[in-house]
């Protein structure tokens, strides 16, 4: 099995969740053209959590996200991973 750096795994996850959103993106847009409406993982979400999701710190999404909403740590953890 290959090993992997720490730089290394981060950016192929970045590339990854770029792909993701670009598809996702893509997904909305030809669902809007069918007249299929299409809810967006981060609908409803502040924008100032789903920009920590982007930015890769999920801890902190997670973090800010409970203290905005008052929501427990399964809950936040479970709709930012929906992100």
């Amino acid at each position: 099995m290959p090993y992997y750096s720490q730089p290394q795994l981060s950016e192929f996850v970045d590339t990854i969740m770029e792909r993701l959103r670009a598809i996702e993106s893509q997904l909305a847009l030809l669902s809007d053209k069918a007249g299929i409406p299409y809810e967006r993982s981060d609908d409803g979400v502040p924008a100032e959590v789903v920009e920590l999701v982007k930015a890769g710190d999920r801890v902190g999404a997670i973090r800010r996200l409970r203290e905005l909403t008052g929501a427990d740590t399964g809950a936040a953890a479970e709709i930012v991973n929906k992100i």
